[in-house]
C-alpha cells in the first residue's frame, strides 16, 4: 500500500477504549504504513459534523477541533497526490 491515514479521535470516544489508539499505532508501524493518530480533547464522538444534534445539553460540533481535523486532512492529501 501507498496510503497514508489520518484518524482524528474524540476524547469521548478515546475515554471508552484507550488503548485503542496504541494498538493501531502498534499494526500501522508493524505494517510499515505511515499514519497519525490523534486525539482532540474535550470533544465528543461526531464532534466535525456542524448540524450534529446537542448531547446531554452540549453541542457536540466543535468548530476549533472540526478546522483542524480538516487541515490535517488537505495536508495529508497534499503530501500523498504526488
Amino acid at each position: 500500500m501507498k496510503a497514508q491515514y489520518y484518524f482524528g479521535v474524540a476524547a469521548n470516544d478515546d475515554e471508552r477504549q484507550p488503548d485503542a489508539k496504541t494498538k493501531l499505532d502498534e499494526a500501522f508501524r508493524a505494517a510499515n504504513l505511515p499514519a497519525k493518530i490523534e486525539v482532540y480533547e474535550g470533544t465528543l464522538h461526531g464532534w466535525c459534523v456542524k448540524d450534529m444534534p446537542l448531547q446531554n445539553g452540549k453541542p457536540v460540533y466543535d468548530e476549533a477541533g472540526a478546522e483542524r481535523a480538516w487541515n490535517e486532512l488537505v495536508a495529508l492529501y497534499k503530501r500523498a497526490h504526488v
